[in-house]
């Protein structure tokens, strides 16, 4: 399964807050997406999982908008 977070707008630490808590409810192996265009947040949000087990993939899709693919691993 795949969650999504829609950050677009929101500016830190709001996307690493939001991420943090949809995190708690995934299970292992799903993953979850934020779409930010807050140039800190993808930073923010690795740093805010650094002590979680879990895979972290950042892409800027489009200038300016990151896609934040978060798969929980353990």
């Amino acid at each position: 399964m795949v969650k999504k977070i829609d950050c677009l707008g929101d500016f830190c630490p709001i996307p690493a807050i939001k991420t943090k808590l949809a995190y708690k409810d995934l299970e292992i192996n799903e993953k979850l997406i934020i779409i930010t265009d807050h140039s800190c947040a993808p930073s923010n949000i690795k740093d805010t999982l650094a002590n979680e087990k879990c895979n972290i993939y950042i892409n800027e899709i489009i200038k300016g908008i990151w896609e934040i693919t978060i798969e929980k691993i353990g």
